[in-house]
Protein backbone atom coordinates (compact mmCIF):
# COMPACT_ATOMS: atom_id res chain seq x y z
CA UNK A 1 0.00 0.00 0.00
CA UNK A 2 1.26 3.46 -0.88
CA UNK A 3 1.76 5.73 2.11
CA UNK A 4 0.37 9.23 2.02
CA UNK A 5 -0.58 11.91 4.49
CA UNK A 6 -3.52 14.32 4.43
CA UNK A 7 -2.41 17.89 5.16
CA UNK A 8 -4.96 20.55 6.16
CA UNK A 9 -4.54 23.53 3.85
CA UNK A 10 -7.11 26.17 4.69
CA UNK A 11 -8.31 27.39 7.03
CA UNK A 12 -6.08 26.03 9.75
CA UNK A 13 -9.00 25.59 12.13
CA UNK A 14 -11.80 23.47 10.71
CA UNK A 15 -10.13 23.00 7.28
CA UNK A 16 -12.21 22.81 4.13
CA UNK A 17 -9.27 21.89 1.92
CA UNK A 18 -6.81 19.09 2.48
CA UNK A 19 -3.98 18.08 0.19
CA UNK A 20 -2.22 14.77 -0.17
CA UNK A 21 1.46 14.56 0.68
CA UNK A 22 2.76 11.49 -1.09
CA UNK A 23 5.47 9.38 0.53
CA UNK A 24 8.91 10.63 -0.46
CA UNK A 25 7.70 14.10 -1.45
CA UNK A 26 8.83 17.20 0.43
CA UNK A 27 5.58 19.13 -0.07
CA UNK A 28 1.88 18.41 -0.25
CA UNK A 29 0.22 18.58 -3.67
CA UNK A 30 -1.38 21.99 -3.13
CA UNK A 31 1.92 23.70 -2.38
CA UNK A 32 3.87 21.62 -4.90
CA UNK A 33 1.52 22.55 -7.75
CA UNK A 34 1.34 26.25 -6.98
CA UNK A 35 5.15 26.33 -6.59
CA UNK A 36 5.52 24.75 -10.05
CA UNK A 37 3.03 27.17 -11.57
CA UNK A 38 5.15 30.10 -10.35
CA UNK A 39 8.50 28.61 -11.44
CA UNK A 40 9.57 30.30 -14.69
CA UNK A 41 12.16 27.65 -15.58
CA UNK A 42 9.71 24.79 -15.04
CA UNK A 43 7.02 26.53 -17.10
CA UNK A 44 9.40 27.36 -19.96
CA UNK A 45 10.51 23.73 -20.08
CA UNK A 46 6.91 22.49 -19.95
CA UNK A 47 5.74 24.69 -22.82
CA UNK A 48 8.88 24.02 -24.87
CA UNK A 49 8.29 20.28 -24.40
CA UNK A 50 4.67 20.65 -25.57
CA UNK A 51 4.89 23.06 -28.53
CA UNK A 52 2.14 21.39 -30.56
CA UNK A 53 -0.29 21.47 -27.65
CA UNK A 54 0.53 25.12 -27.00
CA UNK A 55 0.24 26.42 -30.56
CA UNK A 56 -2.24 24.04 -32.18
CA UNK A 57 -4.03 22.55 -29.21
CA UNK A 58 -7.12 23.49 -27.33
CA UNK A 59 -6.07 27.09 -26.51
CA UNK A 60 -3.73 27.99 -29.43
CA UNK A 61 -1.09 30.12 -27.73
CA UNK A 62 1.84 31.10 -29.95
CA UNK A 63 4.50 32.29 -27.53
CA UNK A 64 6.18 30.33 -24.73
CA UNK A 65 6.95 33.59 -22.93
CA UNK A 66 3.31 34.70 -23.10
CA UNK A 67 2.14 31.27 -21.91
CA UNK A 68 4.57 31.40 -18.96
CA UNK A 69 3.40 34.87 -17.96
CA UNK A 70 -0.25 33.89 -18.32
CA UNK A 71 0.25 30.75 -16.22
CA UNK A 72 1.98 32.62 -13.39
CA UNK A 73 -0.73 35.30 -13.30
CA UNK A 74 -3.54 32.77 -13.61
CA UNK A 75 -2.11 30.56 -10.86
CA UNK A 76 -2.00 33.52 -8.49
CA UNK A 77 -5.62 34.39 -9.34
CA UNK A 78 -6.73 30.79 -8.94
CA UNK A 79 -5.03 30.44 -5.55
CA UNK A 80 -6.51 33.73 -4.31
CA UNK A 81 -9.97 32.68 -5.45
CA UNK A 82 -9.65 29.23 -3.91
CA UNK A 83 -8.64 30.67 -0.54
CA UNK A 84 -11.47 33.20 -0.73
CA UNK A 85 -13.98 30.40 -1.34
CA UNK A 86 -12.52 28.28 1.47
CA UNK A 87 -12.87 31.17 3.92
CA UNK A 88 -16.38 31.90 2.67
CA UNK A 89 -17.44 28.27 3.11
CA UNK A 90 -18.14 28.95 6.81
CA UNK A 91 -21.11 31.09 5.77
CA UNK A 92 -21.90 29.30 2.51
CA UNK A 93 -21.21 25.55 2.60
CA UNK A 94 -21.61 25.36 -1.18
CA UNK A 95 -19.01 27.98 -2.12
CA UNK A 96 -16.16 25.53 -2.82
CA UNK A 97 -18.30 23.42 -5.08
CA UNK A 98 -18.74 26.43 -7.38
CA UNK A 99 -15.08 25.89 -8.29
CA UNK A 100 -14.81 22.09 -7.96
CA UNK A 101 -16.93 20.35 -10.55
CA UNK A 102 -17.23 16.62 -11.32
CA UNK A 103 -14.26 15.41 -13.35
CA UNK A 104 -16.63 13.65 -15.72
CA UNK A 105 -18.70 16.41 -17.32
CA UNK A 106 -21.52 13.91 -17.90
CA UNK A 107 -22.06 13.48 -14.15
CA UNK A 108 -24.90 15.71 -13.04
CA UNK A 109 -25.13 14.77 -9.36
CA UNK A 110 -22.59 15.83 -6.76
CA UNK A 111 -21.74 12.97 -4.43
CA UNK A 112 -19.21 12.09 -1.77
CA UNK A 113 -15.98 10.49 -2.99
CA UNK A 114 -16.45 12.02 -6.43
CA UNK A 115 -13.42 12.77 -8.59
CA UNK A 116 -13.43 16.51 -9.17
CA UNK A 117 -11.58 19.26 -10.97
CA UNK A 118 -11.14 22.92 -10.14
CA UNK A 119 -11.32 24.89 -13.35
CA UNK A 120 -11.32 28.66 -12.91
CA UNK A 121 -12.70 30.63 -15.87
CA UNK A 122 -9.85 33.15 -15.62
CA UNK A 123 -7.24 30.38 -15.88
CA UNK A 124 -8.71 27.86 -18.31
CA UNK A 125 -5.74 25.53 -18.69
CA UNK A 126 -4.86 25.21 -15.01
CA UNK A 127 -6.51 22.34 -13.16
CA UNK A 128 -6.51 21.20 -9.58
CA UNK A 129 -7.77 17.68 -9.06
CA UNK A 130 -9.49 16.57 -5.88
CA UNK A 131 -11.79 14.03 -4.30
CA UNK A 132 -15.04 15.59 -3.08
CA UNK A 133 -15.87 14.54 0.47
CA UNK A 134 -18.75 17.00 0.97
CA UNK A 135 -19.99 20.21 -0.62
CA UNK A 136 -17.44 22.17 1.41
CA UNK A 137 -14.66 19.59 1.88
CA UNK A 138 -12.14 18.46 -0.73
CA UNK A 139 -8.86 16.53 -0.79
CA UNK A 140 -6.50 17.85 -3.45
CA UNK A 141 -4.70 15.01 -5.22
CA UNK A 142 -2.66 17.03 -7.72
CA UNK A 143 -2.89 19.45 -10.59
CA UNK A 144 -1.82 20.00 -14.16
CA UNK A 145 -1.55 22.36 -17.06
CA UNK A 146 -4.13 20.86 -19.40
CA UNK A 147 -3.67 21.96 -23.00
CA UNK A 148 -5.62 19.12 -24.62
CA UNK A 149 -9.31 18.29 -24.62
CA UNK A 150 -8.93 14.87 -22.97
CA UNK A 151 -6.75 13.92 -20.01
CA UNK A 152 -5.95 10.60 -21.65
CA UNK A 153 -4.11 12.42 -24.47
CA UNK A 154 -1.00 13.28 -22.42
CA UNK A 155 1.12 11.40 -19.91
CA UNK A 156 1.17 14.16 -17.28
CA UNK A 157 -2.63 14.34 -17.18
CA UNK A 158 -2.93 10.54 -17.25
CA UNK A 159 -0.80 10.55 -14.09
CA UNK A 160 -3.33 12.87 -12.47
CA UNK A 161 -6.10 10.39 -13.27
CA UNK A 162 -4.05 7.65 -11.58
CA UNK A 163 -3.50 9.85 -8.51
CA UNK A 164 -7.24 10.49 -8.22
CA UNK A 165 -7.88 6.73 -8.18
CA UNK A 166 -5.02 6.13 -5.76
CA UNK A 167 -6.26 8.74 -3.27
CA UNK A 168 -9.88 7.66 -3.58
CA UNK A 169 -8.86 4.08 -2.75
CA UNK A 170 -6.69 5.31 0.14
CA UNK A 171 -9.62 7.28 1.58
CA UNK A 172 -11.85 4.21 1.33
CA UNK A 173 -9.20 2.03 3.00
CA UNK A 174 -8.81 4.56 5.83
CA UNK A 175 -12.58 4.88 6.33
CA UNK A 176 -12.52 8.58 5.40
CA UNK A 177 -15.78 8.66 3.48
CA UNK A 178 -17.66 11.72 4.71
CA UNK A 179 -17.24 14.97 6.59
CA UNK A 180 -17.62 13.38 10.03
CA UNK A 181 -14.72 11.02 9.31
CA UNK A 182 -12.43 14.02 8.79
CA UNK A 183 -13.10 15.51 12.23
CA UNK A 184 -10.18 13.68 13.84
CA UNK A 185 -7.80 15.04 11.18
CA UNK A 186 -8.63 18.60 12.15
CA UNK A 187 -7.05 18.40 15.58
Amino acid sequence: MIVMELIPIFPKENPRLFAVKYDGESADEYHRIFDLWSDVEYLERFFQDNPEDLSKGYYRYQSVDAAVEKTINDAESLEDYLLYLAARSFRDPFSLQTLFQPLNSHETHLVSMQKSKAKYKKSPWLRLYAVRIASDLFVITGGAIKLTKLMEEREHTQQELCKLDLVKNFLFDQGLLDKDDFEYLKT
